[in-house]
């Protein structure tokens, strides 16, 4: 069985807001989550909160694609614009994202649906 060597990504963004905007930074989120899980190349988008820290999200991104192609092509797309103008004033500090490169086959992943 051949190895699938085609580029996959995971994006860990972190958002700090002001704790009292959580529900309409979600509010925010919902369209642009319902967008990207439509997208072709987007394996899965998660979104947690911080247990210990309120205020504090993190969106782990899962992508069939390169950083090339996040970077020129979707983080273009227009359905962004909206989120980005809702939440970027409800900032306590800039938004952190980092990107890594996914380990192809699946000797690294596990995938148990329990939820």
């Amino acid at each position: 069985m051949a190895v699938d060597s085609s580029p996959s990504i995971s994006i860990h963004i972190t958002i700090t807001i002001d704790p009292s905007k959580s529900e309409a930074f979600l509010e925010a989120l919902r369209p642009t989550f319902e967008e990207v899980i439509k997208e072709p190349l987007n394996a899965s988008i998660e979104v947690f909160q911080d247990a210990m820290t309120p205020g504090v999200f993190r969106i782990i991104e899962n992508w069939n694609t390169s950083i090339e192609y996040m970077t020129n092509v979707q983080r273009k797309k227009d359905y962004y614009k909206p989120y980005f103008a809702a939440i970027e004033p409800m900032y306590l500090k800039p938004l952190e994202a980092t990107v890594y490169n996914r380990f192809q086959g699946k000797e690294w992943k596990s995938n148990k649906e329990r939820w």
